[in-house]
């Protein structure tokens, strides 16, 4: 009975010193005393910001024709002689201040004319163009509530004013669900395209996140294949919500963290994350007693690892080399793995047994070119939707689900293909009221 005391105890001293250098706890969720051990660097004694012979970065100016006003500031006499001066600069100095117009709203109304047929006297209700919108908003104002939702994250109210205040905009806050419908829409053939574009990737990272939908437990999961990325909200956090993600034919690899949704996955198609794994050692350093030095030379040796993954990646040094120094370290990390088997923790053991079990799927990035040995491209797609949780709570609806993750997906999509989405989203909502074909949204080959 003792013992089992003493365990809860140590289990529970464990928890409290848990943070986000040494778990998967995010940083915001720290407390104020909390402070995650970094590996030290040194210092190099120099004030933060540009330093002394950096090359300045200036706004290059654009010609002076496609300017849409110049104005010329003249000396009228002589600072000497007081003669009065006239001419041009063949060479004057130039300075360009860039400024927004004030906008408004442009109003086109369409007016339906019924006229009568003077021979049979039929009433004849003139008809309005495909391209008319059917509600009182156009294709602009639909892309701009889309956009302020993927990007602003804002609520329905303060869209509401901001519409209001940058462009004389009226519009009710149900309106604004209204918009977002039409635009999501308008958006589901390049979500499509989407899915299937990060389905076809050979490797795809993967994360997920908690949600709020209808004042229920949600979970907003991301994959980001070599161009797309795409975000679904699923009620389940378990493996059969990452097969709805990926497709149950998905045959390529996933980086992810070592959550349970993840252990179907071989061996061979499954990278476990890098970032989480050195705080998981620096858990063990923190751990105390015998974990200390299996934590230390498995940080150690990990670390020097991402190092020279990096510098290969940089060009830095050879494919070769960096094999060279992978082997070494590869042996360093699954020696302390053994002896991490047998060094008198529970907890310790347990997670070197693990790894070694599962020891292909740590050094999947050095084997297999394309593979990260981090999940950060997953978890970075996260993180504007993040704080779009915490700021609105989630979403009150499927629907409201919807439309979130199809905004987020083709935002994102759109960012990392370097395209705009404002003008892809104004483009795919004219071909909706159009009844014509969505624009193709990625063109580009992996």
């Amino acid at each position: 009975m003792v013992l089992v005391l003493v365990h809860r105890i140590e289990e529970l001293e464990l928890r409290l010193g848990m943070n986000s250098g040494n778990s998967s706890q995010p940083p915001s969720a720290d407390g104020p005393g909390d402070k995650p051990a970094k590996t030290p660097r040194q210092r190099s004694g120099k004030k933060r910001g540009a330093q002394a012979g950096h090359t300045k970065v200036e706004r290059p100016l654009i010609p002076t024709e496609q300017c849409d006003d110049v104005q010329h500031h003249k000396p009228e006499q002589c600072e000497n002689c007081g003669l009065e001066l006239s001419g041009d600069d063949p060479d004057p100095q130039r300075k360009q201040v860039v400024d927004l117009p004030p906008v408004r709203p442009i109003v086109t109304e369409h007016q339906i004319h019924t006229l009568t047929c003077p021979c049979c006297g039929t009433r004849n209700c003139g008809q309005l163009p495909e391209h008319v919108p059917r509600g009182c908003f156009g294709p602009q104002v639909v892309a701009t509530v889309m956009m302020l939702t993927g990007l602003g994250r804002l609520s329905h109210r303060i869209m509401a004013e901001l519409l209001l205040r940058l462009f004389g905009l009226e519009i009710a806050i149900g309106q604004v669900s209204r918009l977002q419908r039409i635009g999501c829409l308008a958006l589901h053939p390049a979500r499509e395209e989407i899915a299937a574009h990060v389905r076809g990737s050979a490797v795809v990272n993967v994360d997920e996140t908690s949600w709020r939908q209808d004042g229920r437990k949600a979970w907003l999961w991301t994959a980001v294949g070599s161009l797309a990325t795409m975000f679904v909200i699923s009620v389940s956090r378990s493996r059969g919500a990452l097969q709805e993600l990926l497709g149950a034919a998905y045959q390529g690899i996933v980086g992810s963290d070592r959550y349970s949704a993840y252990s179907d996955l071989p061996d061979d198609r499954h990278q476990f994350c890098w970032a989480h794994l050195l705080r998981d050692f620096q858990a063990l350093i923190d751990r105390g007693g015998a974990s200390v030095g299996i934590g230390e030379r498995l940080k150690s040796a990990g670390q020097q690892l991402i190092h020279q993954w990096n510098r290969w990646r940089a060009g830095e040094i050879s494919r070769t080399t960096f094999r060279r120094h992978y082997l070494d370290l590869r042996n360093s990390i699954m020696d302390a793995l053994i002896d991490g088997q047998c060094c008198g923790h529970a907890k310790t053991e347990d997670l070197c047994r693990r790894l070694i079990n599962h020891n292909y799927s740590l050094f999947m990035f050095a084997e297999t070119d394309g593979v990260a040995p981090t999940n950060n491209p997953a978890e970075q797609s996260l993180r504007r939707a993040v704080i779009f949780r915490k700021l609105s709570f989630g979403t009150e609806s499927g629907s409201g689900s919807d439309v979130i993750t199809t905004t987020f997906s083709v935002v994102e999509t759109c960012r990392r293909l370097g395209r705009d989405a404002h003008t892809y989203i104004r483009e795919a909502v004219e071909a909706h009221f159009q009844n014509l074909p969505a624009p193709q949204l990625i063109t580009q080959h992996p």
